[in-house]
């Protein structure tokens, strides 16, 4: 028998087998326990209104009869947008009948695809500042199979190698589709075809990094991402695609088209004035519509070279469409884009928010994503902004964070059960002096750092917080 009990009522020896909200979005790792001292009451008084308490799991009898249930109130966010999505799914207030089992996971968003979709946008809501809770376990292979085309089975690609053995090759893979992103580059402004298999030859190479171990080309894009040229945005684009790919299932084909169309989806921009592209400040209106045409233009250069995958042409002319047909050239909404355009359109904002362009600062890694996913539903498919999520990673490689305890540290690999406990490169003191030998901590089996309490990541910093540069002190 289970009843909905209000906080204040709770009791040791209750056992605790549901929340009012996402589990995800609570310290408790454990999805129902038995409470055994009044300090898991005081957790959950923090975070819940009520729980869901099963009376036949509980300890003493006088647990086992009916007890006082909880009047729902609504969850409150200081972010006005979210607040009418939390409002949407507030339990209607009133006393509430002890019901026969606990509300279905899917109904109430702590199980399955759409409660991990509302545990990351509850995750994203939060602070700054705080420390987000641990996301979701990586979605079953029949959930992420309900995201692929029909005739598309699910690759689970285990990784084998370590970063510290694959940054070799990732490094190798980046700098060759780097030179050859140039080479295009100077083909196009010579009115030359682009060749197909030129392209081909350096995406697989990354391709195949990446099936190997993700985080360590990643890691090189991150550290290599001041290199870059306006250009070279694509690249990074490839990289975050790749892997966002990878987690799905894709096979290794479908992942080089993704590669692919990251690389040259903003091709069309090198038939635009240099000017237009490094301006300051706003664009004007006929100014933004020019910039618009990149992907057109994109489009009218491929075209001269015959035999490009449709797979990776749509990729390209829809990776600026969004969900709510508000996106561009076409105005395309919702089903009318393809899984690639709005994997494309996903990975195309988070690169381009975490760069420093020449009308906006880069944000963090964390903001970037939080942004993301509020934009999920009216620009982006919402299911798919939160598997990019679990994709990357809420800190994802390669980002700087602020340590509970003052340093600043570079993310380089992260643990796949827990991945708000990656492996990082401590590269600051608490005081935030550069360390003269960085060392490298594992957050979840050595979490201490000298002290009582265990270390975790307080918050994300935008690229080159404290005027720190990685690369200087690592993998360079």
């Amino acid at each position: 028998m289970y009843s909905r009990v209000a906080v204040k009522d709770l009791k040791v020896g209750m056992f605790v087998a549901d929340l009012d909200r996402p589990w995800i979005d609570t310290p408790f790792v454990l999805q129902g326990f038995l409470i055994t001292d009044h300090r898991q009451i005081t957790e959950l008084q923090q975070v819940c209104q009520w729980v869901v308490v099963d009376r036949a799991r509980s300890t003493g009898d006088e647990f086992r009869k009916p007890v006082k249930t909880a009047r729902a109130a609504p969850w409150t966010t200081s972010d006005p947008v979210a607040t009418a999505k939390v409002d949407a799914r507030t339990p209607p207030a009133g006393t509430a009948a002890p019901v026969e089992k606990p509300p279905r996971e899917a109904d109430r968003g702590g199980g399955g695809l759409a409660g991990m979709m509302d545990s990351l946008r509850a995750l994203f809501r939060r602070p700054a500042k705080g420390l987000p809770a641990d996301p979701a376990k990586l979605p079953s292979e029949a959930q992420r199979a309900t995201l692929l085309p029909p005739s598309v089975a699910v690759t689970i690609y285990p990784d084998t190698r370590s970063v510290e053995e694959e940054i070799g090759p990732a490094r190798t893979a980046f700098d060759r589709t780097s030179e050859t992103l140039r080479k295009i580059a100077s083909d196009v402004w010579a009115g030359h075809p682009v060749e197909i298999a030129r392209v081909e030859e350096v995406v697989d190479e990354m391709v195949e990094s990446m099936v190997r171990n993700p985080d360590a080309l990643m890691w090189v894009a991150r550290l290599r991402e001041r290199d870059l040229t306006t250009y070279g945005h694509g690249l990074q684009v490839a990289v975050y695609l790749v892997a966002f790919g990878r987690h799905l299932g894709f096979p290794r084909a479908e992942l080089a088209q993704l590669g692919t169309i990251g690389l040259l989806l903003d091709i069309g921009k090198m038939k635009l004035p240099r000017e237009l592209l490094e301006k300051q400040g706003k664009l004007t209106t006929e100014e933004f519509e020019a910039a618009k045409s990149h992907v057109t233009l994109g489009l009218e250069i491929l075209s001269a070279t015959p035999n490009w995958p449709v797979e990776v042409l749509e990729g390209i002319a829809q990776h600026h469409e969004r969900m709510n047909g508000g996106g561009y050239p076409q105005g395309h909404k919702a089903e009318a884009i393809g899984i690639f355009g709005r994997m494309a359109g996903i990975a195309d904002c988070f690169a381009a928010l975490t760069k420093s362009r020449p009308y906006a600062e880069a944000v963090s890694s964390y903001e970037a994503l939080r942004n993301i996913t509020g934009w999920g539903g009216d620009y982006f498919h919402a299911p798919l902004t939160e598997q990019f999520v679990q994709a990357i990673g809420v800190f994802p490689v390669g980002s700087l964070v602020e340590l509970s305890t003052g340093e600043v540290a570079v993310v380089v690999s992260h643990n796949k059960v827990r991945r708000l406990k990656p492996r990082v490169l401590l590269l600051t003191g608490p005081d935030k002096t550069p360390a003269a030998y960085p060392i490298m901590v594992d957050l979840l089996y050595d979490p201490l750092l000298g002290g009582d309490e265990p270390a975790f990541i307080r918050r994300s910093l935008p690229t080159g917080a404290y005027g720190l540069n990685p690369r200087e002190n690592y993998l360079t």
